[in-house]
């Protein structure tokens, strides 16, 4: 397996387990985080493949966190944030796969 290989395996990883951790959340939770996640995943679909999603995540100055912040109440934690973040990786890379 190719370094480039492993290191989006570990980075598909974490944003299923970011995901998981979001789906563990109280309903009354993700129902506060519903309108950042409709946001991000939103923005999110104007990637088309998978590289396209990665370059996004990478970017500089995290504007998936930035726009997911904006549409988030207070009570979330940075790494509530990062949770919420990874986890609409995670479901974006979904949609990008057949039948997805």
């Amino acid at each position: 397996m190719s370094e480039g290989n492993r290191y989006r395996q570990a980075v598909r990883a974490v944003w299923q387990r970011s995901e998981q951790q979001y789906l563990g959340w109280p309903g009354e939770r993700r129902e506060q985080a519903e309108a950042g996640v409709a946001a991000l995943l939103a923005r999110l679909r104007e990637c088309s493949s998978e590289e396209e999603l990665f370059l996004r995540y990478w970017e500089a100055g995290d504007p998936p966190g930035v726009l997911l912040e904006r549409h988030l109440p207070g009570a979330f934690s940075a790494s509530d944030r990062l949770t919420l973040e990874e986890a609409c990786f995670r479901r974006r890379l979904l949609e990008l796969r057949p039948g997805g």
